[in-house]
């Protein structure tokens, strides 16, 4: 199905960035124009959703060129979930941001620079070719540079130095990668090689030489940018510099599109023939060490947003484990993990920035007492808490119960690794409501005033109580936002409607695509 609307996705955030700088020192005109790009996006994408949830693909070539010349966006229901989850994230931390950053700092491009992230991460989630994808990278890799240091501490610009390097060092290699999958089929666009790729594979003539490297190289890139273990060793150390409606912005959206550039090619071409039976081994060992090591280290910690920040790698972890099992359920488990992860992971950091507002710190020892001074930021603060865990009915419940189910027969000891993750994660939230909220306050002397006015707060609240019902929604409407993702994960295990709809000549020309890369 063609729509020439879809680029209106990339096109709303990149003139709202430019409006932004025209009225870069007037916050109330920024806010408003940041909202209304917002809100039209959402209600874009969750109109396009419902279109496609049968199956359907929305298919934009730009500029009127066939695939696989020009510029593609497919809007199916993998990228429509991811799409509508982020914006809803998107929209609760530009509202909480209102209330908590400095006027100077939200002044300091803060709005250009979030829609100019948010250019950069519809790009990725709607791009039909590999080399849009590192586009897509990298827009939102430079905004998400200068949100990292907004603020410009001595602490932010030293921990942005290696988030900086390691980005470097993952886009040479993606381009590098780029070129040599350019260089073997001739083609970028996905729906292309999917074609290609299982045409040789089914006719037994085999892939080129080298391409099990290509898929090792490109692991590596979407590792690296989605935390995967073991490179995950930027993130403990730069979320928790960053101003918390950023940090809040970055656990919902950075790591998801590593794992979703996973998700999109890997089933589709780089897990193929036998590259398959390298990637599946690296995918399966680093979904249980990112899993098992990541709730570890959260478990260890004594301070709100490096517990927060380290279980951003564990649950990506189980996301890692839904990517490795290649099939069907197994990807709509990742896909509706993600979903709920993205929202459930932003309220939490949001909550966390209104008990530094109440104590001025997050060190657990000198917190206290914050449920009976705050019932609101209590009871929004063990929701969320409760579905990361996975405390069924919420949200984090049936993600995990798909995975666990799905990787039980053949991948049992990962199931295993998932569920002993599972109980330190149990372990690790009540410890920060047990200290933070429940037990008696600090002794005076061992913490600080408290420093919020409630009256100037209605929009952090306002953007807490949006994503906790927003997490209590998917758990509770688990079934219907299943079955998209469903149907994402038979889109993605056999790519012929995908394909179809991008370049129908290119599955003509291969024979058909029985199944999938």
């Amino acid at each position: 199905m063609s729509t020439d609307l879809l680029g209106l996705l990339v096109a709303i955030p990149l003139a709202t960035a430019i409006a932004s700088v025209a009225v870069v020192r007037h916050r109330h005109r920024q806010r408003v124009l940041g909202l209304v790009s917002l809100g039209s996006m959402l209600a874009l994408s969750l109109g396009w959703l419902l279109d496609v949830r049968d199956g359907d693909v929305l298919v934009s070539q730009m500029g009127g060129w066939p695939a696989p010349f020009g510029i593609t966006i497919v809007f199916d229901s993998l990228s429509g979930l991811l799409l509508c989850a982020g914006l809803v994230v998107a929209i609760g931390c530009y509202v909480h941001a209102f209330s908590v950053l400095d006027p100077e700092t939200e002044r300091r491009y803060f709005h250009p620079l979030v829609q100019l992230l948010l250019v950069g991460v519809n790009q990725c989630f709607l791009t039909g070719d590999l080399f849009n994808l590192f586009v897509g990278f990298e827009l939102m890799l430079m905004a998400s540079y200068g949100l990292l240091v907004l603020g410009h501490s001595r602490r932010q610009l030293g921990q942005a130095y290696k988030y900086l390097l390691l980005n470097l060092i993952a886009s040479t290699v993606f381009v590098v990668s780029a070129g040599l999958v350019y260089g073997m089929f001739g083609t970028l666009n996905l729906a292309d090689l999917a074609a290609i790729v299982d045409a040789r594979v089914v006719s037994g003539e085999g892939l080129p030489p080298g391409f099990v490297g290509v898929s090792v190289l490109l692991l590596f890139v979407f590792g690296a940018k989605g935390a995967f273990f073991p490179l995950w060793f930027w993130l403990p150390d730069t979320y928790h510099t960053c101003p918390i409606p950023v940090a809040a912005l970055f656990s919902g959206l950075l790591t998801k599109v590593g794992v979703y550039a996973v998700a999109r090619t890997y089933p589709l071409v780089f897990a193929a023939g036998d590259a398959r039976d390298v990637v599946t081994p690296l995918l399966l060992m680093s979904a249980a060490a990112t899993m098992l090591l990541g709730v570890l280290g959260a478990v260890s910690q004594d301070r709100v947003r490096r517990i927060l920040a380290v279980h951003v790698i564990s649950q990506v972890g189980y996301m890692v484990f839904g990517l490795s099992l290649m099939t069907t359920a197994g990807l709509a488990g990742a896909l509706y993990y993600m979903v709920q992860h993205m929202i459930v992971k932003s309220s939490l950091f949001l909550c966390c920035g209104v008990m530094e507002r109440h104590t001025g710190t997050d060190d657990l020892g000198r917190l206290g007492g914050l449920y009976r001074r705050d019932r609101f930021l209590g009871v929004a603060f063990f929701v969320a808490a409760m579905s990361l865990v996975g405390l069924p009915p919420l949200s984090g419940f049936f993600g995990k119960l798909i995975l666990v189910r799905e990787g039980w027969n053949d991948r049992w000891w990962l199931s295993l690794v998932a569920l002993v993750t599972g109980l330190l994660t149990l372990v690790s939230m009540l410890k920060v409501w047990s200290k933070g909220f429940w037990s008696a306050p600090a002794p005076a002397g061992e913490r600080t005033t408290d420093v919020l006015a409630v009256g100037s707060m209605r929009g952090a609240y306002t953007g807490i109580g949006l994503l906790v019902a927003a997490a209590v929604f998917v758990g509770l409407a688990a079934e219907p936002i299943y079955d998209i993702a469903l149907q994402a994960g038979e889109q993605l295990t056999d790519p012929t409607a995908y394909i179809e709809a991008v370049n129908p000549r290119a599955l003509f020309a291969a024979g058909g695509a029985g199944g999938g890369g």
